[in-house]
């Protein structure tokens, strides 16, 4: 039976939410997803045994721990030096074949399930524990030789000084391996954001879908005014449907990572985003979420120009919804205070309680 523990690299579909010691969170997550039927973007992780494979292969663990020693007293001043030593020695090894090896395989079949040459590609780095914005994420990364070298960056970034300082003020060791997600880079035909109730009165029973054209920053941001869908969550039937006018979008540079705004052709403004298949995917997906985790859900998606239907309709990102789980809870607190009052009032009064 084949031991997981120490795999180099592991399938975002072989994982799921339990597997963060293996992966790290970010990765186990999006397992965790795809096992409750959420269609993620493809991709693969990087042990956090890879990562220890790689500091003990190449002398980096024992040069750290002697330097740190020397040290002495943990201070502010010593991190930094102990942050330019780790980085230094992370940036300048070489990483073993059986790393290497492996990583560049499974990007060749993450090219081939594609249908991509040198697919763009996503570096993420997913520690065991939740460390957020203390990590890099690197996008657009094409090729072996730059996959290589930003797995390397990625590593290296758990031990940037304000990484170091974030673990020193929990009470955390120095010396931290980390996992690396390398799922593809989205590419955005359409994009948006799916709320699994009515935004406007909190009506569970209904989906709302707002989309448009590119990167989901234009709707989110409130650049575009989208086509918005106003659909019934049991027949998936459309109630409502507004044509957006989506008159700019957001893409991608070429072989980069910064977003610029290009105008939409007036023959792609004049139609509605999705076809009628893929707004059902979309709520079929919805549905699922607000069901795998039983409460009202706010959806990011975009649906992939590079793949084909259904495998190009993507979830981003997921999040509890948060304006009507407010209210809810706010009309709940209420209630209580206001019987509270009631009871305190009566105790005051001397009325007996029945």
């Amino acid at each position: 039976m084949e031991d997981r523990e120490k795999r180099i690299t592991l399938w975002y579909n072989e994982l799921e939410g339990a597997d963060f010691n293996l992966v790290g969170k970010k990765n186990a997550n999006l397992g965790e997803m795809i096992k409750g039927g959420i269609r993620v973007s493809p991709g693969f992780a990087l042990t956090i045994y890879a990562n220890d494979l790689f500091v003990t292969e190449t002398g980096i663990k024992k040069e750290l721990e002697g330097f740190l020693a020397s040290l002495g007293q943990v201070t502010y001043e010593s991190s930094i030096k102990a942050s330019e030593f780790a980085v230094k020695l992370i940036e300048e090894a070489a990483i073993p074949a059986i790393i290497t090896d492996d990583a560049m395989e499974n990007y060749d079949l993450l090219c081939e399930k594609s249908g991509v040459a040198n697919v763009p590609v996503a570096v993420r780095s997913s520690g065991a524990v939740s460390m957020p914005g203390q990590m890099e994420t690197f996008l657009n990364i094409r090729g072996h030789e730059d996959l290589i070298a930003y797995i390397k960056k990625t590593w290296a970034s758990a031990y940037y000084v304000e990484a170091i300082t974030y673990r020193m003020n929990k009470g955390m060791g120095f010396l931290l391996n980390i996992g690396v997600g390398v799922p593809k880079m989205v590419n955005s035909r359409v994009s948006g954001v799916i709320f699994t109730l009515n935004p406007l009165n909190g009506d569970r029973s209904k989906i709302s879908l707002d989309v448009s054209y590119g990167l989901g920053e234009a709707v989110v941001s409130g650049l575009v005014t989208p086509d918005n869908y106003l659909m019934d969550k049991i027949t998936l039937s459309a109630i409502k449907s507004i044509r957006g006018s989506k008159e700019v979008m957001c893409v991608y540079e070429e072989n980069g990572s910064n977003i610029k705004m290009v105008p939409v052709p007036e023959a792609m403004r004049a139609q509605f985003s999705i076809t009628n298949e893929e707004l059902l995917e979309l709520c079929r997906t919805a549905k699922a979420i607000d069901k795998y985790y039983g409460k009202p859900y706010d959806i990011e998606f975009a649906i992939d120009g590079d793949l084909s239907f259904p495998e190009s309709v993507i979830v981003l990102q997921v999040r509890p919804e948060s304006v009507w789980a407010k209210k809810k809870a706010e009309a709940k607190t209420e209630k209580k205070a206001d019987a509270l009052d009631r009871i305190v009032s009566q105790l005051v009064t001397g009325v007996r309680i029945h």
